[in-house]
């Protein structure tokens, strides 16, 4: 069950309606997992301060996920987001920050259990 969320300084009504429909598809391709496995959330409207600058635009955002990250897969999956973020967002690549988190299944909760116990 990955999870990608995004804080961003855009202004809410700067986000597109659909941009979670839009991005879903690209983080199931790039992850290697089915799109109703995914949640996804963005948030607009916070304060960010990156690399010296708080004034333009930018992201930063998490994505875990119960395997399918390491050295290469991140680094697919964080030249197809930036190129969805910069499509839709106007966001540069330069400006949005993503971490990796690699999940075990006893740390990832859902329907009142862990998801270990689904096996």
């Amino acid at each position: 069950m990955p999870c990608l969320k995004i804080m961003t300084n855009l202004s809410k009504n700067k986000i597109p309606v659909d941009f979670v429909e839009k991005i879903i598809p690209i983080l199931a391709k790039s992850v290697r997992k089915p799109e109703e496995k995914f949640v996804c959330i963005i948030s607009g409207d916070n304060p960010i301060h990156m690399f010296g600058d708080s004034k333009s635009p930018g992201a930063v955002a998490t994505l875990e996920s119960i395997g399918n990250l390491g050295t290469d897969e991140n680094k697919i999956i964080i030249q197809a987001l930036s190129v969805f973020i910069k499509k839709e967002l106007g966001i540069v690549p330069e400006r949005f920050f993503l971490t990796f988190y690699d999940l075990e299944k006893y740390n990832v909760g859902v329907s009142g259990t862990t998801v270990d116990t689904f096996e």
